[in-house]
């Protein structure tokens, strides 16, 4: 009990002062990631009856994590309005990983102040306190995937297979983890069963498939916006699908380097010392009976699969958001490896010394954090919700809006969006990515500026919200006309770009000035 209330005291205090720092700095409560307002928007119509769509009657795959916008819309429904909503949940999922990580590691060790210890490094070691208050799915991730090495490491793989499948509908490179508990379970089987290796394959192919089948049925697609819209062209699944096979050599020399150093330098980053000690766990995993090869898989294998398969923004984008159950899994095995060293290693003042270098650098760690979480927080308040604020209170509405961060401003507004990357409106796609590729102007994610003026003088939009940055040809941005309202951050840590442009186009004019131009 006393444990308990130590770790529940632990996420209390340092989710207060992560809150009240987000808040000094914006003047408000608000949310570090624009993504996490997709998601409120997303919550926010599932509470009201309107379905699982960012725009009004339209169905939506823009959340790449629909089984956390589910979890949101509770809160919501009940009247909680948003950021607070997110807030509740977050600090709710924070609980679950640390009591996983408790029971983890008391399980492993036999030891409760191992568990201990575990539960109180996974709240205040990064990206985990930030997580809890920043409206995104991390924490629940990690939470899942933490629960998936429990059940395996105690022989339950169909319990393990099911939070596997789970983890797939709150990430979508975590599709892969049910393949990961299959060959588990297959390595672990003595004696060998072909009826038992059977089953545990169709339990695979199951869980494998489940996030996907959610997302069909709530949005009517097989895969989340984010995939066309973001990974692009970076990857050996799009490269395959594109038939462009001759890639896919080079993207597997190539990319886990450009992957794996920059995790490993978050990872040491984040506690050098866990990560050292995490082999030494990854070691007791396996000596303990059942035992479980996932830990060093999901530390070793899932980043290499990530890197190769789908990789998008790298380790550290967004605050470790898409490693995050990989830091859970180094952090979980660092505290059981620290109990678990050879006898005249482990003697109680070397245990106490050590366990104090941890915190402490833990505690570093979420000190430097809690000051980015408040500057991130200032810049989508001083940014992305101030624009969303300004269109809201134009003269007749905000209309129909055309923004590359739709969030917000989407949140803020209420308004019709058209999504300029695609997450919220994949008919953008073939204009932004054309067969032919456009001979000039080449836009965010390699984005064809042309194709993508095509769409905006077809669909006419009210108001065109973007990063100039993004898509920087002259010639596109006069196409637009002249800007009536812009944001510049002086500070600039999170946005896409430190300056944000309102255009209020003349699309009868823009069409009159191409007539013109094309019959010179």
């Amino acid at each position: 009990m006393r444990r308990a209330a130590a770790i529940a005291a632990a996420i209390l205090l340092i989710g207060a002062l992560y809150l009240l720092a987000g808040r000094r700095a914006a003047g408000e409560a608000g949310l570090p990631l624009d993504d996490a307002w997709i998601h409120a928007r997303l919550a926010r119509s599932l509470a009201q009856g309107r379905g699982f769509g960012f725009n009004p009657g339209e169905h939506s795959a823009a959340s790449s994590a629909p089984l956390w916008t589910l979890l949101l819309a509770v809160p919501a429904a009940a009247g909680l309005p948003f950021p607070w909503a997110a807030y509740l949940v977050g600090i709710g999922t924070t609980a679950a990983l640390a009591a996983v990580a408790y029971r983890l590691g008391a399980r492993v060790t036999s030891d409760g102040e191992a568990g201990l210890l575990c539960g109180l490094l996974i709240v205040g070691t990064h990206p985990f306190p930030w997580a809890g208050l920043s409206g995104m799915e991390t924490n629940l991730a990690a939470t899942l995937v933490l629960g998936t090495i429990l059940a395996a490491f105690d022989g339950r793989t169909r319990a393990s297979l099911g939070f596997a499948a789970a983890a797939g509908m709150v990430r979508p490179e975590l599709a892969a983890l049910p393949t990961f508990v299959l060959v588990d379970s297959l390595l672990r089987m003595r004696p060998f069963s072909k009826a038992a290796a059977l089953g545990s394959t169709l339990g695979c192919a199951g869980a494998s498939f489940a996030p996907f089948l959610l997302d069909r049925i709530l949005t009517g697609l097989w895969l989340s916006g984010s995939f066309q819209a973001k990974v692009g062209r970076h990857g050996v699944l799009s490269a395959v699908l594109e038939g462009r096979t001759d890639l896919v050599p080079g993207i597997v020399v190539s990319n886990p380097s450009l992957y794996l150093v920059p995790l490993l330098a978050a990872l040491l980053r984040d506690n050098g010392a866990l990560l050292l000690l995490a082999p030494i766990g990854f070691r007791r995993f396996l000596e303990r009976r059942p035992g479980t090869h996932l830990p060093w898989m999901i530390g070793l294998l899932l980043p290499s699969v990530m890197a190769i398969a789908a990789p998008f923004g790298g380790p550290l984008f967004h605050e470790q958001r898409y490693i995050a159950p990989i830091v859970a899994t180094m952090v979980v095995s660092g505290g059981i490896g620290l109990f678990a060293l050879p006898g005249r290693l482990s003697g109680r003042g070397i245990r106490r010394a050590t366990i104090g270098v941890i915190v402490a650098l833990s505690a570093w760690g979420t000190w430097t954090g809690m000051d980015r979480y408040a500057r991130e927080v200032k810049n989508i308040t001083d940014m992305q919700m101030r624009i969303g604020r300004w269109l809201r209170e134009r003269p007749g509405g905000p209309g129909t809006i055309a923004t590359n961060d739709i969030g917000a401003i989407g949140y803020a507004t209420e308004a019709p969006i058209l999504d300029l990357t695609g997450l919220a409106s994949p008919e953008i796609i073939p204009y932004l990515r054309p067969a032919i590729p456009a001979a000039a102007g080449r836009g965010w994610n390699g984005a064809s500026e042309a194709g993508l003026l095509e769409f905006l003088r077809a669909r006419k939009p009210d108001y065109v919200v973007l990063f100039p940055s993004w898509y920087p040809s002259r010639f596109f941005q006069d196409s637009l006309g002249e800007p009536i309202h812009r944001v510049d951050l002086g500070d600039n840590l999170i946005c896409g770009d430190r300056t944000m442009i309102v255009y209020g186009p003349d699309w009868g004019a823009a069409a009159l000035g191409k007539e013109a131009t094309s019959g010179d």
